[in-house]
């Protein structure tokens, strides 16, 4: 029933507008009307001093991916943990610190899950994304919020924004795809200039697959062991996305930006592939709604403020029909809550310094009647006095950061406060435009999620807050070579060193949704990232676009020198990792290929033979073409995804799809 009436919302919603644009078209009279530019929360002026990562629409849009969490794995120090086909849990582990570091901001607000305290990028769909920013350390913007300075790194998402030319104000697109396993999607995107203040679009996404892809099953963890072929069970998918945006820009001095957010999802949790244990009863329904609204006025050139206000609203219910216990079944069901105030000032005190602080209050609330702890309530104040020095050549970015959290569970009426302060400083030298040398020192706090805390079946109430240091040293290269149709090579290296004490380390147990929970003594991390790329002109009206990453990471537990993981890689952290992009364009016809190498690394925290999970190569290769039919432009491709069939796993015992194919078709309707 769910399904019909979001399929019947989604043509509904699409086709009002069209309706009304065709019953008023005789009556619009051309109008010029100034363009509007949108523009984001984070600074990129600053981008070649910056230790950041980029994923723009010259790499998004020639490859078919499903999700921001299939985007991720092309970005260096990204380590992504999937567990298998559309549905199947994607988080990011950036430099070996955990998804807990790492802050998703989703069109310039944070997104949060404080019940796990991990954010599924898979509930992301790849269809409106225009760029993916990784910043590690954090953005020079001074008019940002506090929480993305309190992470480690932010992982900064871009979606797309309608741009219109002088004489429209109507714009339509519908996206479609289908593919290997029963897998469809489709996407309808509409905007519209109400006029030249406010700007209106709306995006829906559906999705929904079977799943049921075959894989090969090992009897024991010798090459000589016995195999079978098997379906994957219960892994069917079906996903739905809806984004209304409104956009208002007021004498160029006050811009208003809003945002209403929804996301429903049903989906199979497949078990684990042991031995005559392959069947799964187990469903997860997940719910998610949010207000947001990001509101800027410049008074001058000296002084600015910006506020940022979001209402989230998050429900999740897990069913096994199976289960073991007395009542021959287990019910859990999650309810979350966050309300969410930032307000930042900037002010130019000279002309190449710049101060600004920001302060967030948020409320984070979890309401079950399953867990040991039925309610548990968290109150958090983070405030930040920042410092920028920038005359183009020598930039000095610094930060103090202040961290206040109050958490208090009704179970036993506890209340537990914590403060810290964490620093922050980066110094960066540009010579020529051609060539920079940076470097940061970054101190982090993270508290335990409240699944950490307070769900009965992994509970580890004395868990510690997280505590991290991060100290990087960023090299980057970047050089134009020709006149007329130029060529472009960039280089960049990363050198990093982290340090973590009380490291919170979350595995799955016995499912996707039961995880155990560890806290290591110390974590030492030693890494090193290189991104580069490569554009030109060739003859036959081709161009050419390379790029390509590496990432070397050694993340050891160096807690207690008696212990059997002393000095060993912490669980899911490959040493060697990389990805390759190779872009060739034509009037006729695009070609693209990708290669996603991923090393060796161990399920559990010893690292022996028999924890040792194998490297593998994921090759994909997509060819799209772009052409009028009716005066509409229309984009066709096709694409096949694992080229090899080759089987992996980037969990143990949860086995990613083998060779499949999937065919895009993307139409201008107006």
């Amino acid at each position: 029933m769910t399904k019909r009436i979001l399929s019947f919302f989604i043509v509904n919603l699409f086709c009002l507008p069209l309706i009304l644009m065709a019953q008023e078209k005789d009556s619009i009279k051309s109008t010029l009307l100034d363009e509007i530019h949108i523009t984001d929360s984070f600074s990129k002026d600053s981008l070649s001093k910056e230790s950041v990562s980029i994923l723009d629409t010259s790499i998004i849009k020639k490859i078919p991916f499903i999700s921001v969490g299939e985007m991720a794995k092309y970005i260096a120090g990204v380590n992504v943990k999937d567990y298998g086909g559309v549905g199947g849990l994607k988080t990011i582990s950036v430099r070996g610190l955990g998804s807990g570091h790492s802050a998703v901001v989703y069109d310039g607000i944070s997104v949060t899950d404080f019940q796990t305290g991990q954010v599924d990028l898979g509930k992301f769909s790849s269809s409106n994304i225009k760029a993916i920013n990784l910043f590690n350390g954090q953005s020079f913007s001074m008019l940002q919020t506090a929480r993305a300075l309190a992470f480690a790194n932010v992982f900064l998402i871009e979606t797309q924004k309608p741009s219109f030319d002088s004489l429209e104000n109507f714009k339509a697109s519908m996206k479609t795809s289908y593919g290997s396993f029963n897998y469809a999607n489709l996407g309808l995107n509409a905007s519209y200039k109400a006029n030249n203040i406010w700007t209106l679009w709306t995006d829906l996404d559906i999705q929904n697959t079977k799943g049921n892809y075959p894989y090969l099953l090992h009897y024991g963890y010798g090459e000589n062991d016995s195999t079978s072929k098997e379906i994957r069970q219960n892994s069917d998918y079906f996903g739905f996305r809806g984004e209304l945006n409104a956009f208002g820009s007021f004498n160029g001095k006050t811009d208003l930006k809003l945002k209403a957010y929804y996301f429903y999802s049903e989906r199979g949790l497949p078990m684990s592939t042991t031995l005559y244990y392959l069947k799964s009863a187990q469903r997860l329904w997940d719910e998610n709604f949010f207000l947001q609204g990001i509101f800027t006025h410049k008074f001058n050139n000296k002084l600015s403020y910006r506020s940022h206000l979001k209402g989230l609203y998050s429900y999740s219910h897990f069913l096994d029909a199976a289960s073991l216990n007395l009542l021959g079944y287990q019910s859990d069901k999650y309810y979350q809550r966050e309300y969410y105030l930032n307000n930042v000032v900037a002010y130019k005190i000279l002309k190449n310094l710049s101060a600004s602080f920001t302060n967030d209050i948020f409320f984070n609330n979890l309401n079950t009647s399953s867990s040991f702890y039925s309610k548990a309530n968290r109150t958090s104040s983070i405030s930040a006095l920042s410092l920028l020095f920038d005359n183009s050549k020598l930039l000095i970015n610094t930060n103090i950061l202040h961290n206040y959290i109050m958490d208090y569970a009704y179970k036993d009426n506890s209340q537990k406060n914590h403060n810290h302060f964490s620093p922050f400083v980066s110094i960066g030298y540009t010579w020529n435009n051609i060539f920079s040398l940076s470097a940061f020192y970054k101190d982090v706090f993270r508290m335990p999620s409240f699944n950490d805390l307070y769900f009965n079946r992994v509970t580890f109430a004395s868990l510690k807050p997280e505590k991290a240091q991060q100290w990087n040293l960023h090299i980057a290269f970047s050089k134009d070579f020709g006149y007329y149709k130029s060529s472009l090579f960039s280089l960049s290296v990363d050198a990093y060193y982290n340090k973590v004490k009380d490291k919170i380390v979350a595995v799955p147990q016995r499912n996707l949704f039961v995880w155990s929970i560890i806290n290591f003594g110390q974590v030492d991390i030693k890494g090193v990232d290189i991104q580069s790329s490569f554009r030109t002109y060739l003859s036959f009206s081709i161009d050419l676009n390379i790029r390509a990453t590496y990432s070397y990471q050694k993340a050891v537990d160096v807690s207690n020198p008696n212990s059997l993981s002393y000095n060993n890689q912490l669980p899911y952290t490959p040493f060697h990792s990389g990805s390759l992009f190779i872009n060739l364009i034509h009037p006729f016809m695009d070609f693209a290929y990708t290669i996603n190498y991923v090393g060796k690394r161990f399920a559990l925290a010893e690292n022996i033979d028999r924890n040792m999970l194998k490297p593998y190569q994921d090759h994909s290769i997509t060819l799209s073409k772009n052409f009028l039919w009716n005066k509409r432009k229309i984009n066709l491709g096709v694409s096949c995804i694992n080229l090899f069939g080759v089987q992996y796993e980037v969990v143990r015992n949860y086995p990613m799809p083998q060779r499949q194919f999937r065919i895009n078709l993307k139409i201008d309707l107006k």
